[in-house]
């Protein structure tokens, strides 16, 4: 490797920025003999890592393109090329709406290494040194855990950048392993520093608490166990430091997940924290395009058949989750029976829809153009540790039922004895349909994606979409793909910038 300056530097090269990017000092900003000298320096630098919240490129609409639009729940709900070529397995990773998950989570990096070395020398209370430190390590986790999960594979990992890094290129890991115990080590830091949510002051919400950080350890653990079987007695683990904590539980009713008032309520662990002037915009880009002539709905993300006659009778989480022609919901304030004129599929995505039942847009942001809500996304659910604990027991060849039921019983079916593998992926596809990093990275993982994602999908086509009681035919809504060749498509594209400004240390995924 070619040594140089500092990590800095090599941001920079990772991201491609052009001059403006070099004026780093602009007249009367803080240096490094002005900043980290006072309590609020470090709460500054701490509010400085969240900004992957509000960019669009990321938890808006990004990474969700990559994660829910490949799969068989979802079509592109209207003509969109750039998403259609993500759908098709076309792109080469320049597009607009992902070309900078790699850049910005790199920058979330440089933010928690500033931390790391600075603060730790600092003459402030010890409690406001940890919760800096813990936040640090946390993001810093987050982003190799996201990167590793877009981008790596047994063939090449995430370039890791730590807080002693000096160097102006970086190589890949030869395996993305090394990339998953980087993010883990961050996290079992994160997570001793921590505090639990409800030590947090409401002031602080938003930022990680030591639950998260468990969760997120078992989250990675849980994707590295396709390469390492190792991992699945570390999940396990990780899952259990959060139930025995008996600070999280479940709703008790499915879709009170998804509205503002539990934003923070016991199954929250982690989140995108939104409003009306910020977070994200995903309930928007989901919502009915046009919004029937009230809000500037995207209609990017259209449920697909497959997805809706995927869950078992009785299934609480299908209503929840979509809605079909004639269903009733509150719209605005006002109840009304769900049709559609321009839904491709006859269904629409109804998990996040909540902010738009109130009367007089009271929860939305009034720029259709920028669709934020109050409702917070969730990313990381309780529901989500115990079925990565159930699926490490079952990989193990344990007993997964005690966690896998209580699942299963919030959303009304009866419970099972010696759950399978079979039961625990029909648990996941139903309780996490729309959320990030769920159908479509469990069949990469699961080896399953070569049988499943090839196929055409389908929708309802009503002969009157303007009338919800009128016929319908199913018909083929998104054809064959036979083009998908999981051995390539498991991961997706670096951007192209990243590789031109690379000097040759960062090479393409292998077929892109």
């Amino acid at each position: 490797m070619k040594k140089v300056i500092s990590a800095f530097a090599m941001l920079f090269i990772l991201i491609g920025c052009g001059k403006d990017f070099l004026e780093l000092e602009p007249e009367g900003a803080p240096t490094l003999a002005t900043f980290w000298k006072s309590e609020a320096d470090v709460i500054a630098a701490t509010n400085g890592l969240y900004l992957l919240n509000d960019f669009q490129g990321i938890y808006g609409r990004g990474i969700h393109l990559y994660s829910l639009i490949p799969s068989d729940d979802f079509v592109v709900g209207k003509s969109k090329g750039q998403i259609e070529d993500i759908k098709n397995f076309f792109t080469d990773g320049s597009g607009s709406y992902t070309r900078d998950i790699w850049a910005m989570h790199y920058q979330v990096v440089k933010r928690a290494n500033d931390i790391i070395v600075n603060v730790p020398d600092m003459d402030i209370s010890s409690d406001l040194k940890n919760f800096a430190l813990g936040q640090a390590y946390f993001m810093r986790g987050l982003a190799y855990f996201q990167l590793s999960v877009i981008y790596g594979d047994q063939r090449a990992g995430i370039p890791i950048v730590d807080e002693n890094t000096e160097s102006f290129f970086i190589e890949r890991p030869v395996h993305v392993s090394e990339s998953y115990a980087f993010a883990a080590d961050s996290f079992s830091k994160a997570a001793e520093l921590l505090p639990y949510f409800d030590q947090i002051s409401q002031d602080d919400y938003g930022k990680p608490h030591k639950n998260a950080a468990y969760g997120y350890l078992a989250r990675t653990h849980l994707h590295n166990a396709q390469y390492d079987s190792t991992s699945w007695g570390k999940v396990v683990e990780a899952c259990n430091q959060v139930i025995n904590s008996g600070k999280n539980a479940l709703e008790p009713i499915f879709e009170d997940a998804f509205k503002i008032a539990n934003n923070w309520g016991p199954e929250y662990l982690w989140s995108v924290p939104s409003n009306k002037e910020g977070g994200s915009i995903f309930p928007g880009a989901s919502l009915e395009n046009k919004g029937w002539g009230k809000y500037n709905g995207w209609g990017y993300f259209a449920p697909t058949l497959e997805l809706y006659e995927s869950y078992l009778p009785g299934d609480t989480r299908r209503e929840a989750t979509i809605l079909k022609f004639g269903d009733t919901f509150t719209y605005f304030g006002e109840s009304r029976r769900y049709w559609s004129t321009i839904n491709l599929t006859g269904f629409q995505f109804k998990k996040y829809m909540e902010p738009y039942s109130y009367p007089d847009a009271q929860h939305l942001n009034g720029n259709g153009d920028h669709p934020t809500t109050d409702l917070n996304l969730p990313l990381l659910r309780y529901s989500h540790v115990l079925l990565m604990k159930a699926e490490a027991q079952i990989m193990q060849g344990q007993n997964g039922d005690a966690a896998l039921n209580e699942v299963r019983q919030r959303a009304g079916l009866s419970s099972i004895s010696e759950a399978t593998l079979t039961d625990l992926k029909y648990e996941r596809r139903a309780e996490f349909a729309g959320e990030l990093f769920g159908r479509y990275e469990d069949l990469i993982r699961w080896g399953d994606a070569a049988t499943v994602i090839p196929n055409a999908l389908h929708g309802r086509i009503h002969s009157d979409k303007s009338d919800p009681d009128s016929p319908f035919v199913v018909e083929e809504v998104w054809p064959a793909r036979p083009q998908f060749d999981a051995s390539i498509y498991h991961v997706w594209p670096i951007p192209p910038l990243v590789i031109a400004t690379s000097e040759g240390t960062i090479q393409q995924n292998e077929g892109w």
